[in-house]
């Protein structure tokens, strides 16, 4: 679940003029009334209910700052701050407001929320241990807090560490049974720790809650393909598409699953029928580009992977397939270009490696073929598909630069042939 979903919950449940209003009440009726700062907190006040998040925050940090010690004042401040885009100066309103609570008010309801907001602080700055320590204070003075058992779940999900958040997410999941975030959040982190029964379960339980959910639908898609059933995923990329036609998420699913039976044709349907929703999806782009690939349609499939390139010039399967389709054109300066651009994308992918070798081989130029085809061996391992090929294509440039007989056509052909495909 994102951050960001968390924080419009708690926004909608802490913003009504009602809840201000009875601050306000508190306010007057606490030890920390005083009649030097009680204009500027009433102002702060009304500024709140309406929503003005920056008169809220100078109007009560000002009260703030001329003595006023009261933590919900405090809290709302930093809350004020929050909606106000001052994400830095609320933390460290938050932090106050959780000092002042523990030293006056520390049964109050504000105050685990303040520790939950500080939370959400530093997980957003990669400060994981301040925001568990904070969450766990949340937690212990709050039983029931959904949200803040969500975001725990999110803390040790951000760190990897799947087994832990699955236990926050259905700790979450038994403070609100009726909500479906954490039964969902569960089955993902049930699902990258491998446990795919268990994340059905947890998906059934959440469909239980919103059975026409496309949402939980691609989930259960997700887990079936992890899971090898892509029978199953079909089914489910198939109910969602009856559901709701413009899809996209389907629609991709369903090309997805049609390319990994190696239907080519419905795969490179779905795609299209996405472009026809979104012409510049680089994903359907993508997809329909190597489904063309595989149906020997290689003039469409470079147009289209052209267009990926262009829409987003670092995506690399992208330039390595266009090299793979230039290759097999022999249009092998096109093809080095490309292959050049995926080595600078990710320098330690040594697939072109391997291609090059071979162009070269083509050219004759078989020194720079033995540099490229002995680099590609190394990285890949001999005992690797791709470390396999390189060494055949290897031997072939060994056996010509030793003068030994050898038709270099014919065996480049039976072994260029072979060589492993370029999809991905």
């Amino acid at each position: 679940m994102r951050l960001a979903s968390i924080a419009a919950l708690l926004l909608a449940a802490l913003a009504p003029a009602g809840v201000v209003a009875s601050e306000w009440d508190d306010y007057l009726s606490s030890d920390f009334q005083n009649f030097v700062w009680d204009e500027e907190v009433r102002t702060g006040y009304e500024a709140y209910a309406k929503q003005d998040y920056e008169a809220a925050a100078k109007a009560l940090t000002s009260a703030i700052d001329k003595g006023c010690k009261d933590p919900v004042v405090v809290f709302r401040a930093a809350y004020a701050l929050r909606g106000a885009g001052q994400a830095d100066k609320a933390a460290g309103y938050f932090k106050a407001a959780t000092d002042q609570f523990q030293k006056a008010r520390t049964d109050h309801h504000y105050r685990p929320e303040a520790h939950f907001y500080l939370a959400e602080f530093y997980l957003q700055h990669a400060k994981y241990d301040e925001a568990e320590w904070e969450l766990e204070q949340a937690v212990e003075l709050r039983k029931d807090f959904t949200e803040a058992y969500l975001l725990y779940g999110d803390l040790f999900a951000a760190q990897g560490k799947y087994a832990f958040a699955a236990e926050k997410y259905r700790r979450a999941h038994e403070a609100d049974p009726k909500n479906t975030k954490p039964l969902y959040n569960l089955a993902v982190m049930l699902s990258k720790a491998g446990k795919l029964d268990d994340a059905k379960a947890a998906i059934g339980d959440a469909r239980k809650l919103e059975p026409e959910s496309d949402r939980i639908g691609l989930l259960a898609a997700t887990v079936a393909i992890a899971a090898k059933d892509l029978d199953g995923a079909r089914a489910e990329y198939a109910a969602i598409h009856e559901r709701s036609a413009g899809s996209i998420d389907a629609l991709l699913g369903l090309g997805y699953i049609a390319w990994r039976k190696g239907e080519y044709e419905e795969a490179a349907k779905q795609y299209a029928a996405v472009l026809e929703l979104e012409p510049d999806h680089v994903e359907a782009l993508y997809g329909l580009g190597i489904a063309e690939a595989k149906l020997a349609k290689t003039d469409e499939a470079i147009g289209h992977l052209q267009r990926v390139v262009e829409l987003e010039p670092k995506h690399k399967n992208a330039h390595y397939n266009l090299g793979s389709l230039y290759q097999n054109k022999g249009e092998f300066d096109k093809a080095i270009e490309q292959y050049a651009e995926v080595m600078k994308i990710d320098p330690n992918d040594r697939t072109p490696n391997y291609n090059l070798g071979v162009i070269f081989i083509h050219r004759r130029r078989y020194a720079e073929a033995r540099a490229y085809l002995e680099e590609a061996v190394e990285a890949f391992g001999p005992d690797s598909q791709w470390g396999r090929a390189a060494q055949q294509m290897l031997d072939l440039v060994i056996q010509i630069q030793e003068d030994r007989p050898v038709e270099i056509e014919k065996e480049l052909e039976k072994l260029d042939k072979d060589r492993p495909g370029g999809e991905s």
